[in-house]
């Protein structure tokens, strides 16, 4: 569509389509991810692991997934980008399931800690990290807005490279139904870049419009403009709007998505802060066990909500997505036994039998609107238990 959908326009999209649960997806056995499955190097090896976790994710019932695109694979190795990008969508659509692009993001190193990506044999993880390295956006330092995200898009020359990437991204996939839905920019404003990503925001939104594509478009509502961390854990009980970055970001979208950490009774408050926005919701990002934002009674409230999921990682590997975010390590009150992300171990075995007895209770029905409320008693505590 060549123009924002109108609120009656995305409903009807939304109730054409089944409850989305999904993940964030990342293969487990590479620190490069999405990065490692689309280049060249060594391709069909890690095509036959995603393979399975993929069809692990089918097996409890997720119908989608979202990922993070390798702009760079695109950028020097376009024909492998689009060939094994074209081959994970047919490996998704063979158990139903739909593609969560996302082509830009804000969660960034800056400039001093950027490293070109490597091509090849991807680097080994540095144990005790989040992302598997040190050289991450989840430092103090840089949440602290001590230091500003870079991205490769900064540069006065990529202005035109990005224009192309997104209309090839439009032009080979714009009218595909394996594509779900286009998230444009993930937390645009995220480490401590504020304002500077807008200006290009504006102009993919524009460019997608432009080549007519027939998915809805995305930028989510992340809590944007938060001055430093210890802002961001006040949030979490307080959910609100911090300012221009999240509204323009609405006004953008076709359809509302969010991420939010937080624990069940605050969730619940930030979904009637963005219900007046009077257009159907998904979570793009959640589950953050040491927050208290659990399976158990996240997904339950989700579906009875109607309100579309993507919990955070998948399967624990070299990312180490079950770390903490470096940021909140020297919080008392955050209990880090606790696997932040990711529902099961490299061997396929869950970390919570619950959960995932849960996951598939909920993913049983797909139908608009349903319940689960069964499941829908918030925890004892602050934060998930292990069982």
């Amino acid at each position: 569509m060549n123009r924002r959908w109108t609120e009656s326009e995305i409903w009807s999209w939304y109730r054409d389509h089944d409850w989305i649960s999904g993940c964030n997806y990342s293969p487990s056995t590479s620190l490069g991810g999405m990065f490692a499955l689309l280049q060249e190097y060594d391709h069909e090896t890690i095509r036959r692991e995603s393979a399975k976790e993929i069809a692990l994710a089918a097996s409890v019932g997720l119908n989608s997934v979202r990922v993070f695109l390798p702009f760079e694979v695109w950028h020097r190795q376009r024909d492998a980008f689009f060939a094994h990008l074209d081959e994970f969508l047919a490996l998704l659509d063979s158990y139903g399931m739909t593609l969560m692009p996302v082509i830009f993001n804000d969660c960034l190193p800056p400039k001093s800690q950027y490293r070109e990506p490597v091509f090849g044999p991807q680097p080994e993880p540095k144990p005790g990290f989040f992302g598997g390295t040190d050289e991450n956006s989840f430092d103090t330092a840089t949440q602290t807005g001590k230091r500003v995200g870079y991205s490769v898009f900064d540069e006065p020359d990529m202005q035109p490279v990005a224009e192309q990437y997104v209309r090839d991204l439009a032009r080979h996939y714009g009218d595909d139904p394996r594509i779900l839905i286009w998230n444009v920019w993930n937390e645009v404003g995220n480490s401590s870049r504020d304002h500077m990503s807008l200006p290009l925001m504006r102009q993919a939104f524009a460019w997608l419009r432009e080549e007519n594509v027939s998915q809805p478009l995305t930028a989510e509502v992340w809590g944007a403009q938060m001055p430093d961390d210890a802002s961001y854990y006040t949030w979490l009980n307080d959910p609100h709007f911090f300012g221009d970055i999240d509204r323009e970001s609405l006004a953008l979208s076709d359809i509302v998505t969010f991420h939010y950490y937080g624990d069940y009774l605050h969730a619940k408050r930030l979904i009637a802060l963005l219900k007046q926005f009077g257009r159907p919701m998904i979570n793009t990002e959640w589950m953050h066990r040491p927050f208290g934002s659990c399976i158990e009674t996240h997904l339950p409230l989700w579906k009875r909500e109607g309100i579309g999921s993507y919990f955070f990682g998948f399967i624990n590997g070299k990312s180490q997505l079950n770390v903490v975010w470096d940021f909140i390590k020297p919080y008392p009150s955050v209990d880090q036994t606790l696997w932040m992300h990711d529902i099961f171990h490299a061997d396929f075995t869950p970390y919570d039998p619950d959960e995932i007895a849960v996951l598939r209770a909920c993913n049983a029905d797909k139908t608009l609107p349903d319940s689960c409320s069964v499941f829908l008693a918030p925890p004892s505590g602050g934060s998930c238990q292990r069982r």
